[in-house]
């Protein structure tokens, strides 16, 4: 078996904790040389006889109490990581930016503020500061908060300030087609509810009837064009739903049929504008809220002239601890490139941009000594363009681990086997559940399913990392494949002789209620 004392362990610098001397580390890999090659063999084997081609799939387990080797397969080759390419943009955004960062949005009054009649003579100012926690009540509560501070009338315009980020609202990895999946939404400075909407679909009272078709939140930008019928009990359900940029704004499109039994349900599609969105909701919490506005919503940087008299109220949002857990257990896209850009905007060029996040992330690879070099085209893993090895992801993983005051935020924000997260459907019959805790990454279009994380014995801790970039077998397949991996990496607890007594949670081989 090859040596990966270097490509794992060597100098990688923990947050934490000393590098653990490297002649420790070979003579351990030394030792567990041979129970690691019979397993990956059989790994190998396996593989074969599920109709994968072993080299597509990069295969790494590590024992952290001895730090031996249980597996390796093709382990220093670079993969498609998908969604596990997050766990970079996590652990790069907690050195860079802060475990306790948050995200600043400023308002700033643009004229004279006459707290007694509460009118502001001029333009309201909202700055983003790439908050990617602006939900439909966390807008209402920042709302709240600018009335709290006696704003009633605004006698200019709302002018929304993005310029925290560039431009560019798509990243590298992101369709370029008419794709309105929720998961491909834009990104900006000010974004509101994830830069989507919540369309929801209920069949009308009779047969024929036209479906019910109620966005949320509801808006003044957004356009419905909905052709859906109501159709017989018998028949199966078909309806479409869709977005598209119509005349600037974002038309839902609604076509198809839906059975009149059918439950009435929510599909989520991106919106096509943002800072316009962002302002669409402001109007309608203001309307709400009793905020008279009566110029118009505006795009704008804040004049320094405005700045200087500091700003009305800052608005703050939850830790990245919180958009951590929303990037791992819920995998979304959307907070990873968000939190991307923003470490380009406070650490890089100061512009928000993803080549800046990707050049300030390399350079902070480098210096904590991790193996190689990534390209890090975007937070989210998005597309083709991002490579990991599981050697890279099982070094990072490792380093996490060792960082004491970091390491819970980071392992319990992992999705946990057959009960959270992208795991809550998976592992559910196997021996374990509940003690895998890993970052789950799928792109169908390059048959990629990959798992890398951690499996938490009562004894002792695994780091693994299983990268599948394989088109023949499906995702169930690939799930199946991960399964059966680390199922190989923890020998079934032995059977009770009659008579002995019974077994407790660590003789089982499981991890107690509080391990996990």
């Amino acid at each position: 078996m090859k040596d990966y004392s270097r490509c794992l362990f060597g100098n990688v610098r923990s947050r934490n904790a000393p590098a653990v001397p490297l002649v420790c580390m070979i003579l351990a890999l030394m030792l567990a040389v041979p129970a690691g090659a019979s397993l990956s063999e059989s790994v190998k084997q396996m593989l074969i006889q599920s109709g994968y081609k072993p080299s597509n799939v990069g295969v790494l387990v590590r024992d952290m109490t001895n730090d031996s080797v249980l597996i390796a397969l093709n382990a220093e080759e670079p993969f498609i990581p998908a969604s596990v390419q997050k766990l970079v943009t996590a652990s790069a955004a907690i050195d860079l930016l802060g475990i306790d960062y948050r995200f600043q949005t400023k308002v700033f009054a643009g004229g004279a503020f006459d707290r007694d009649s509460g009118t502001i003579q001029g333009d309201l100012y909202v700055r983003g500061g790439g908050d990617p926690g602006f939900l439909a009540e966390r807008l209402w509560l920042f709302v709240q908060h600018i009335t709290h501070q006696g704003v009633r009338a605004i006698k200019g315009d709302l002018v929304l300030d993005d310029c925290f980020f560039s431009d560019n609202v798509s990243g590298p990895g992101f369709s370029e087609d008419k794709s309105s999946r929720a998961y491909e939404a834009p990104t900006a400075a000010l974004s509101a509810s994830f830069n989507t909407v919540a369309v929801h679909v209920a069949p009308g009272s009779s047969v024929g009837s036209p479906v019910h078709v109620r966005p949320f939140p509801s808006i003044r930008g957004v356009k419905i064009v909905s052709t859906a019928l109501t159709t017989a009990a018998d028949k199966p359900s078909g309806i479409q739903v869709k977005t598209e940029e119509m005349d600037g704004r974002t038309a839902i499109l609604v076509y198809g049929g839906m059975s009149i039994d059918a439950k009435p349900r929510y599909v989520y599609r991106k919106v096509w504008q943002t800072w316009e969105n962002f302002g669409w909701v402001l109007q309608a919490l203001f309307d709400e809220c009793g905020i008279v506005l009566e110029g118009r919503v505006r795009r704008a940087c804040v004049p320094d002239s405005v700045k200087a008299s500091g700003p009305l109220y800052e608005f703050t949002s939850k830790p990245l601890t919180e958009f951590i857990g929303h990037m791992f257990k819920y995998s979304s896209n959307f907070a990873a490139e968000m939190v991307f850009r923003t470490i380009d905007a406070e650490k890089g060029t100061g512009k928000g941009t993803w080549k800046g996040a990707g050049d300030v992330i390399r350079k902070w690879w480098k210096a904590q000594d991790l193996p190689g070099a990534i390209p890090a085209a975007n937070g989210s893993g998005m597309g083709n363009r991002n490579r990991l090895s599981p050697a890279q992801a099982v070094a990072l993983l490792t380093r996490e681990w060792r960082a004491k005051t970091t390491a819970p935020d980071f392992v319990s924000a992992l999705s946990v086997a057959g009960v959270d997260g992208t795991l809550e459907r998976r592992f559910g019959s196997s021996r374990l559940k509940g003690i895998v805790r890993a970052k789950t990454g799928t792109l169908n279009n390059y048959g990629v399913g990959n798992l890398a994380g951690f499996v938490l014995l009562p004894d002792r801790t695994l780091v693994f990392a299983v990268l599948i970039n394989n088109s023949g077998p499906d995702q169930y397949r690939h799930w199946e494949t991960h399964q059966r991996i680390l199922e190989l990496s923890v020998p079934s607890p032995k059977k009770k002789r009659a008579g002995s007594r019974a077994a407790g949670p660590r003789d089982r081989g499981t991890a107690t209620k509080r391990d996990q």
